[in-house]
């Protein structure tokens, strides 16, 4: 029986090592497909940008919507942002999420997985088993401005005109509040706010 050679023993031990999966490609962040309807966005292959940094496209879409500050719905594959926005800023966003929620800080690959340290979310690297914690922005929603009058309240308010269904009409800082049953210009009365609808007051008499 012949001696196996060096190569024919080196080749034996190619085969029995296990199988290492090659990334030879670079990652490349995908580009949002976007269209609009109205005021609304949609990235029509929000799904497939998910699979492609194999994060769920709800998780995507709710960052999205924090960082543009409007609500946001999946729709089939798709996802609907309440605002308009061009492709160049979706793509910048799909940029920044990318190296928040998928991109390892240490060894730059996009090979990780979200988990949680308590309430505290972490990306974790499957390459080079790095973690670190993902911190999310906190987005200021801006408080609408209150009006100046307020539903329930009373208040002394000149009738400055007659509406044409016969309303008393008064004003207050800007305010426009028909008040019903008020039908003599000039006079001051008392008023009870019973509805504000954006910048308008409805109310009545008060003795």
């Amino acid at each position: 029986m012949s001696t196996p050679t060096y190569e024919t023993l080196l080749d034996r031990a190619r085969t029995l090592l296990p199988a290492t999966p090659k990334r030879s490609e670079r990652f490349t962040v995908p580009v949002p497909e976007v269209m609009y309807d109205g005021k609304a966005t949609t990235i029509r292959n929000l799904k497939d940008i998910g699979a492609h940094l194999r994060r769920e496209p709800e998780h995507i879409l709710n960052f999205l919507a924090k960082e543009l500050g409007c609500p946001g719905v999946m729709d089939g594959p798709r996802g609907v942002l309440k605002t308009k926005a061009n492709q160049e800023q979706m793509a910048t966003k799909i940029r920044e999420y990318t190296e928040r929620f998928v991109m390892c800080s240490e060894c730059h690959r996009p090979d990780t997985h979200l988990d949680k340290a308590g309430r505290v979310p972490m990306l974790v690297c499957e390459a080079c088993g790095a973690q670190r914690p993902v911190h999310v922005r906190r987005v200021a929603v801006a408080e609408k401005p209150k009006g100046p009058v307020i539903v329930g309240e009373i208040y002394r308010l000149p009738i400055e005109d007659i509406s044409r269904r016969g309303d008393g009409v008064a004003r207050k800082e800007g305010f426009v509040i028909f008040v019903t049953g008020a039908r003599q210009k000039g006079v001051t009365v008392r008023v009870k706010i019973t509805k504000v609808v954006g910048n308008t007051g409805f109310g009545t008499l008060e003795p």
